[in-house]
């Protein structure tokens, strides 16, 4: 049974306090759930007591299902508590990383609110909110005014300002030679000067705004944490299940037609060996770009030329490049043709000449397939850095980057007729649902072809051309 305690309010008003029992905890203390409840101005006893009771009955019901362990804790505290319990236990460090660096935007919105109170319509309004100029966190300012002159004015030096800005010394120069800084830096550097952002910085491209996507990334963040928030019995339902989101314009995946694949292997036959080998190996593996950093040469087993996919490397900033599992926990092997292991071979050789020639300089000791110059473990995003390039040096589309090789190993497989299971199993797919979604334009063309076959058979068939069925309908 609920005791309910009345309480008497500034405004005139009484809210009531709503206490009930439930057991007792492991150290011995009685556990006594509580709410508190307002009734709205001018209603009358009557109403007042009408509506009480139903609060009484449905918090009881709550503490009976369990629903009621502290749906007062706000947004962000019950955020952090999501990350240190649950995500950084199980989840990747890459995937929390970019938790992490998402969630400060989702506190100026949420992070306040207390967990009970957070309904659908706080995040649609958020959601939409993101759509707006403005939200996108690495939108870049430019200075308005010369810095230099402010600073001898007030008889101070960069070092200094920087310091009483809480800013690194680089942000100074960049903004004294007019660079562009992030919105952050230039909060920062405008509250030093008892200025607002918008009278010292101009924001830079003011209609960029964040993609469908990234605001169905927020959506996936602020969703786990309610999820959880109702399994530990924080919240009864997750109030972003029904939340409105920008629909979502699933674009083509960039990749190239055969007789792009053959110039640009062409091309590549003149670049170092380095370069040349990892680049043809994710043509045709399919390898993502951390599987690749990630091949140690124990993973290659040149008796049967197959690659045992086990590791990915991986760069989160203030960590460094590490070892993580793969995407999935898709650990795989890989069967490649002789034409790319001889390759391996060619590179091996050369690798080994490397290291003779650097002796105790050569870093490497977990014996990487792909290094640097040095021997040390290669950064995931020299790659794609080399491949942009590449790219743009012989005039390949803008669209196509180092995921595109990916798309274009998958391309070939679909166009060569290989089962769709066999196609997501080599990629790494958790479902074969995903490989259908991502190449269903690929799929429809390669299904085109397969109905033309019939056609190599026409005189076979008796058939004849169309404009000849048609006249003879004509006639």
């Amino acid at each position: 049974m609920a005791t309910i305690i009345e309480r008497p309010r500034a405004d005139g008003r009484i809210s009531y306090l709503i206490r009930a029992s439930d057991g007792v905890s492991i150290d011995g203390q009685r556990k006594r759930p509580s709410m508190t409840w307002t009734p709205e101005p001018g209603w009358s006893d009557k109403k007042i007591q009408s509506e009480l009771q139903k609060q009484i009955v449905h918090f009881e019901d709550s503490v009976d299902a369990g629903t009621t362990q502290d749906g007062n804790m706000k947004f962000q505290a019950f955020a952090e508590k999501w990350l240190k319990d649950y995500a950084r236990k199980n989840l990747k460090a890459k995937t929390v990383n970019e938790y992490e660096k998402r969630l400060p935007l989702i506190y100026q919105s949420l992070g306040h609110k207390k967990l009970k109170d957070i309904k659908t319509g706080h995040l649609n309004s958020f959601y939409a909110n993101l759509e707006e100029p403005g939200a996108r966190s690495d939108n870049k300012y430019s200075i308005k005014i010369d810095l230099l002159p402010l600073l001898k004015e007030r008889n101070t030096t960069q070092k200094a300002f920087a310091e009483m800005a809480g800013v690194s010394i680089n942000v100074i120069q960049a903004v004294a030679h007019k660079n562009h800084i992030n919105k952050k830096s230039g909060e920062a550097i405008s509250k030093a000067l008892n200025k607002r952002l918008a009278d010292m910085f101009t924001l830079e491209q003011p209609d960029r705004v964040l993609s469908a996507g990234t605001i169905h990334t927020y959506h996936r963040l602020v969703s786990s944490i309610f999820s959880k928030a109702v399994k530990w019995g924080y919240i009864p339902y997750n109030p972003a299940l029904n939340a409105e989101l920008p629909k979502m314009n699933r674009s083509e995946a960039a990749y190239m037609d055969e007789g792009d694949v053959k110039r640009f292997l062409t091309l590549l036959r003149e670049e170092p060996i380095k370069w040349r080998t990892v680049v043809t190996l994710d043509l045709f593996s399919g390898l993502r770009r951390g599987e690749l950093c990630g091949l140690l040469w124990s993973d290659i087993d040149f008796d049967t030329e197959m690659i045992n996919v086990v590791r990915a490397g991986a760069y989160i900033k203030g960590c460094g490049v590490f070892d993580d599992t793969p995407k999935n926990e898709s650990t795989r092997p890989i069967k490649l043709s002789r034409i790319i292991f001889a390759l391996l071979r060619e590179y091996k050789d050369w690798q080994d000449a490397q290291r003779e020639v650097c002796g105790d300089y050569w870093k490497d000791n977990d014996h990487r397939v792909f290094t640097g110059a040095d021997g040390r473990r290669m950064h995931p995003d020299s790659i794609t850095k080399w491949v942009k390039a590449f790219i743009r040096k012989h005039g390949f589309p803008e669209d196509l980057h180092l995921h595109s090789l990916r798309h274009t190993a998958a391309s070939l497989m679909i166009n060569d007729g290989i089962n769709i299971v066999a196609v997501s199993k080599r990629l790494g797919h958790k479902q074969v649902s995903t490989t259908t979604d991502i190449y269903a334009h690929m799929i429809k063309s390669a299904d085109e072809k397969a109905a033309e076959v019939a056609d190599k058979y026409a005189d076979e068939l008796g058939a004849q051309p169309a404009e000849i069925i048609q006249l003879k309908r004509a006639q």
